[in-house]
Parts: C-alpha cells; structure tokens; sequence
C-alpha cells in the first residue's frame, strides 16, 4: 500500500491524493508520499501506520477500517490526540503496543475556578507481555485540552 500525504489530508491512492491536494490547496511537489507501508488501525480521526507513523484520517476512504490495536491502546492515543499534541513523550509506537491498562492511579488532582490539572500513574500490559509504569498528565484549561504520557514523573 502507499500513503499520501497532502497538508492536511491522507490517502491510500494517487487518485485520491490529487483530488485532496485540489480541497487544501497543496502543489503536486508538495504530496508527500510512503511507499510499502500498511495501514493497522484507523480511527474517525487518526491512522496508524506499519512504519510507526500516526497520521490523519481524513481524507482516507471509509473502506479501509483495520482494526490492529488494542481497545486500551486506541484510548490512550485519543486522549493524546484530542490534546492536540504533536506526539506524547513516551512516543506513538510505545502507546500503540499496549495490550492492556492493568491499573491506573491518581497521584494529584488539582481543581482551581477555570482548570484542572490530574496526574495518574498508568500500569500497562504491552504486546510482548511486558509490564511498564507511564504517566499520564492531563490539564483542561480554559476549555483547552491537553494530554501527555510520559515514562518517568516529570
């Protein structure tokens, strides 16, 4: 498979490329695109890729819809992704190997008039049957949401 990459679109097909290119205004020497990639799991929002890339989804036809990542997975990078980070600290690949939340602890809630900051220490289970702590940091601030898991407490 090959992904094509417009500047704010995805997809599969050369075809399909242009058309998007054409909706956002993207020059054909812009497309970017990646040859011999796979894609494993695709969200409403986000795609992920077999060469560890998270991209958009839109602009992917609704006829592709793997499913490779685990229901845990899939949660932790939504609530990276709706954070609007670029990429977590602990890296896109580590959360997309989670099998499983094993448990989840909350070290600090932080309640003020218009915010809240919360801290969670994170157990999971990952593919290879490994067992690791991150660190989930969540702030809500004047109704903007970030996200960030991280390896070690920051």
């Amino acid at each position: 498979m090959e992904r094509y990459i417009t500047r704010r679109y995805v997809a599969a097909c050369w075809a399909d490329a242009l058309r998007l290119a054409q909706l956002d205004g993207a020059a054909l020497q812009d497309i970017r695109c990646q040859q011999n990639v796979d894609l494993i799991h695709r969200t409403d929002w986000w795609a992920w890729w077999s060469d560890e890339q998270l991209t958009t989804a839109i602009g992917l036809s609704e006829d592709l819809q793997p499913k490779g990542l685990s229901a845990d997975a899939i949660a932790l990078m939504d609530q990276v992704w709706m954070g609007r980070a670029i990429a977590p600290q602990c890296g896109w690949a580590l959360l997309a190997s989670v099998k499983q939340i094993v448990s989840c602890a909350r070290i600090q809630l932080v309640r003020e008039r218009d915010a809240f900051r919360c801290h969670d220490k994170l157990t999971l289970r990952f593919t290879d049957g490994e067992e690791r702590v991150l660190h989930r940091y969540e702030t809500l601030s004047k109704g903007v949401y970030q996200c960030d898991i991280a390896t070690e407490s920051t």
